[in-house]
């Protein structure tokens, strides 16, 4: 048996390149060793289990593969939705509680796909912060950061553009205090506002249609995209090692690889369905966008800003507040850069302090935010 497939392997070798092929998925931290694409995958693969490597599988790195993961199954339950649901403001709603009523599993999909885009974006904030703590970000891994700052960014449109779809009371006004959080912000806030539907704060069919093409085709491009850099860029400098990494070599260790791997899969599904099953989204009904639902504040992770905006409002212009929090987020994305020599002792320990208070104040003011919704 072991014959006939090694036969059929080594048939299709010879007229696919199959290394390229498997070599592609290596850059989405599925296997753990770079391949030589050059050469048949049997041989590619024997050569890159000689190479000694720490494992993926291991905490803190696993939450890189955890965030592939989640993008795979984003990507498949959202797939799946797409089948039955209407992007149009006249059925949107009920093209939702079809899915949900009549379609076989439909309200499982539908909680998996919510439920695992929040988990999504906890765990990319989660892995942002070890990276920071970690120093991560600094030379030669400035990239590894930038990359990790734009995906998550582009997950929170992700969430922001498909939590609108289904025009339920609290996802509706949810998303129009969103819109006027992103509005505060010079330029973006703008754009944000035109793709919206040209300024308007009432959710259109322009809107509908724009934030359905956002959310089920260019950004799931862009996500995967940037983890595909982002993994580019770490098996070419190196994963981090931490005290007490055992690198492994050989048969062995693509084993331990793949039982990681689906002890990983095996846990986050167990998490889904349990959150699924307990604590599921409600369906609620159709919003009218001239009657606000009251207590309904923006997305749980742009509460922050919105507690700024709160804060300062009356205090100084709301142009002013929108400048700083973008200028805030462009050191955030630009971290790596402003701390350019490790060598320099009395202006290193400047950008760590910053941020860390950064940090203090986005987490108090999500609490205040949180209050004042």
């Amino acid at each position: 048996m072991s014959r006939d497939k090694s036969g059929i392997l080594d048939w299709f070798s010879r007229r696919l390149n199959l290394t390229e092929i498997f070599s592609l998925l290596t850059s989405y931290g599925l296997f753990y060793a770079e391949l030589d694409t050059r050469k048949p995958l049997r041989e590619a693969l024997d050569e890159a289990l000689e190479r000694p490597v720490v494992s993926y599988g291991r905490w803190p790195r696993v939450l890189g593969l955890i965030v592939v993961v989640l993008i795979a199954l984003e990507i498949l339950t959202g797939a799946l939705l797409s089948l039955y649901f209407l992007p149009t403001p006249q059925t949107a709603h009920a093209s939702l509680g079809t899915i949900l009523r009549d379609v076989d599993f439909g309200w499982f999909v539908h909680q998996i796909h919510f439920w695992g885009a929040q988990l999504l974006i906890a765990v990319l904030i989660v892995r942002i912060v070890r990276f920071f703590i970690q120093g991560v970000y600094r030379k030669p891994r400035e990239l590894v950061w930038v990359f990790a700052a734009l995906l998550l960014l582009v997950c929170f449109h992700l969430d922001m553009t498909g939590r609108v779809l289904p025009l339920t009371e609290t996802a509706f006004w949810s998303s129009v205090r969103a819109l006027e959080v992103v509005n505060a912000v010079p330029v973006y806030g703008s754009f944000m506002f035109f793709l919206a539907g040209g300024g308007e704060m009432f959710v259109s069919d322009l809107t509908l249609l724009r934030f359905y093409i956002l959310h089920a085709a260019i950004l799931p491009v862009l996500a995967v995209t940037l983890i595909y850099l982002h993994f580019s860029t770490i098996r070419r400098i190196g994963l981090t090692e931490a005290s007490g990494d055992r690198k492994r070599v050989g048969r062995a260790a693509l084993r331990n690889h793949l039982v990681n791997l689906a002890i990983i899969l095996t846990l986050l599904f167990a998490l889904l369905v349990t959150l699924a099953v307990l604590t599921p989204l409600p369906f609620q009904r159709e919003a009218d966008p001239y009657a606000t639902v009251p207590g309904v504040g923006p997305p749980w992770y742009l509460l922050a800003p919105f507690g700024f905006l709160e804060i300062t409002a009356g205090i100084v212009p709301q142009w002013l507040a929108g400048l700083l929090l973008f200028v805030v987020f462009s050191a955030f994305l630009a971290l790596p850069f402003l701390e350019r020599s490790r060598e320099d002792r009395g202006r290193r320990w400047a950008v760590p302090v910053i941020a860390g208070l950064v940090v203090l104040a986005w987490f108090l003011l999500t609490i205040y935010g949180a209050r004042v919704a």
